[in-house]
């Protein structure tokens, strides 16, 4: 393990509000020498944000993310470190693809909300064979592009506007441009981020990223040097020769070494006030091959002896790059004098989360993640689709409750904007529908918040077609709007999703088809329509309630006609 300064843990005050110290105010004399003391309030905290770009469910070497099935190939100390150390949320949810679970976050909203419309990363309206269109998607009032509206006030702005330090490191995605991330979404710095997917390279060429990557991150892209490796890499290397590391020097800097350089810039010169660093890997996002991986982290896997899961050396290689770039963050909160802290370590006032955008692309050519026993991956509505790793961590025990506690509150990619605002003491913004909720609860104290998961899918990814599902405790339901099926799983039981036991339980099925019809009604839903050329649907005597062009029906044997155009409904029969 790296070499780490030690210091001594000193937990920050605890917030009082006023609902707290009103009984001490209140029963105090009225004279001013036996007035109680006014309470103290610890500094609002710092918030770093770490996502790693297509990792998977099992892909982290610790089980304790993952029920048990950590990975035996790849190696994540550092991560497996804070797990240990912080709490993990067993039951994190992103979207199907990375887009979508990006303009979750930065909104605070589900894809259904029309200020939202993200589904997916490109069209979701499908081949001219599929039976339905889905929807169009992206900023249907300005340019129609996948991307957060301008006019959105976005998780940045709120917390900028709360006073907050703001800077992004890595791939942005849902924005118009590069320019977008500071100017219209929250920002004062970027390195990186722009609307493109993907880094289609990942190592510099003559000091400079290709044009995958924002230029704003070049002024990080120098070659390394021996300096560079012996205070960068060096202390995080394990099972890495000397000579390994040396023949690094004078090569062409890695993207997630310069990413990581940039955040780090941007903490040391905003100490001084609150911060959010937003830290979105690009890693280990495909191309996943040779040319891609450091060199010293690839010979390294290339030597190792594979295990029970998937080896794909270049992937291990990205992964634990990522580990050494949490790595590096981490030293740096708990090294570094915090100066709105009386001097104590920036990390005993700020707030880690890690996590992936969404489940692990599992094709061993192009990616290489591994979902463990999660039925099917990245792209899909089944668990390995959706389900993510998410850790948090503080070394304050007032802000997380940590000891490596697993928590089985359901969390959505929603979640954060209510979260980190609620930290920052921050005003949501006024009027706007957030579909998240306040985990600090959940995070300082380890408590688990009951609430249902929604995500719906009005059109097609690859082989995902349109889709509506509700996870309710252990439950999960899930809609096909095709063919009007339902299939259930008890994930607790049957967490790989296995044993569909719908046609036994019509009562369940029902009540979570009710609370999913709820959701689509509040949220307004957009629906895939009928394909042009397709035969009219004919659906007779039908009893129950369906949803549809923004409204509930209630229905008692009718016959309901579904012409091409016309928006294919929710149906939810009376059982």
């Amino acid at each position: 393990m790296p070499h780490r300064k030690l210091f001594t843990a000193i937990a920050a005050p605890a917030v009082l509000t006023l609902a707290s110290v009103a009984p001490v105010l209140a029963g105090a004399p009225a004279t001013t020498a036996n007035a109680a003391p006014a309470p103290v309030q610890a500094p609002r905290p710092n918030l770093v944000f770490i996502m790693a770009d297509d990792l998977g469910w099992s892909d982290l070497s610790t089980g304790l993310v993952n029920g048990g099935y950590g990975n035996d190939y790849n190696e994540t100390p550092r991560l497996d470190q804070l797990a240990q150390e912080g709490q993990v949320f067993t039951e994190a949810y992103a979207s199907v693809q990375c887009s979508p679970t990006r303009a979750a976050l930065h909104t605070g909203q589900y894809a259904t909300r029309p200020t939202n419309n993200v589904y997916a990363v490109g069209a979701v309206t499908g081949p001219a064979t599929a039976p339905l269109r889905g929807v169009t998607q992206g900023r249907l009032a300005e340019d129609g592009k996948t991307a957060i509206a301008t006019g959105y006030t976005t998780l940045g702005e709120t917390l900028q506007k709360a006073g907050y330090a703001t800077g992004y490191s890595g791939k942005f995605h849902v924005a118009g441009s590069a320019e977008e991330i500071v100017s219209a979404h929250g920002f004062d710095e970027n390195w990186g981020g722009s609307q493109n997917s993907h880094a289609t390279y990942y190592f510099a060429t003559n000091n400079q990223f290709n044009d995958s990557v924002s230029p704003s991150l070049d002024q990080f892209a120098a070659d390394y040097t021996q300096d560079y490796v012996d205070e960068n890499i060096a202390p995080y290397s394990r099972g890495v020769s000397e000579a390994q590391l040396d023949a690094l020097v004078g090569t062409d800097k890695h993207v997630t070494d310069a990413q990581t350089d940039a955040a780090l810039d941007f903490i040391d010169r905003s100490k001084d006030e609150p911060f959010l660093a937003w830290v979105s890997e690009f890693a280990p996002h495909f191309p996943v091959n040779d040319a891609q991986a450091r060199p010293d982290l690839l010979a390294k896997y290339k030597a190792k002896v594979p295990g029970q899961a998937p080896a794909k050396p270049s992937y291990g290689a990205l992964t634990e790059g990522v580990d050494q770039s949490v790595a590096r963050i981490i030293d740096y909160l708990e090294e570094t004098p915090d100066p709105r802290n009386g001097g104590k370590p920036l990390s005993e006032n700020t707030v880690v989360i890690f996590t992936s955008d969404n489940g692990g692309e599992e094709d061993p050519v192009n990616s290489g993640a591994w979902n463990g026993p999660l039925r099917e991956d990245k792209g899909q509505m089944y668990e390995g689709g959706i389900r993510v790793p998410w850790i948090v961590w503080s070394q304050n025990p007032d802000l997380v409750r940590g000891g490596g506690r697993a928590n089985e509150t359901i969390i959505n990619s929603t979640d954060l904007y209510t979260t980190f605002a609620s930290y920052a003491r921050a005003a949501l913004p006024a009027g706007v529908p957030l579909d998240g909720i306040d985990l600090t609860p959940a995070f300082s104290t380890g408590t688990k918040i009951n609430r249902d998961h929604f995500h719906h899918l009005p059109g097609y990814v690859g082989v995902q077609g349109p889709s509506s599902l509700v996870r309710d405790g252990r439950w999960k339901l899930y809609y096909t709007y095709d063919d009007g099926s339902f299939e259930l799983y008890d994930l607790v039981a049957d967490v790989g999703e296995t044993t569909d036991l719908a046609a036994q339980k019509p009562g369940l099925v029902h009540r979570l088809g009710e609370k999913l019809i709820g959701w689509l009604d509040e949220t307004d839903a957009p629906l895939a329509t009928l394909r042009a050329g397709q035969p009219t649907r004919v659906i007779e005597d039908f009893t129950g309630d369906t949803y549809a062009n923004g409204r509930i029906t209630h229905h008692r044997r009718d016959t309901i006609t579904i012409a091409a155009g016309d928006p294919v409904p929710y149906l939810l029969p009376t059982p």
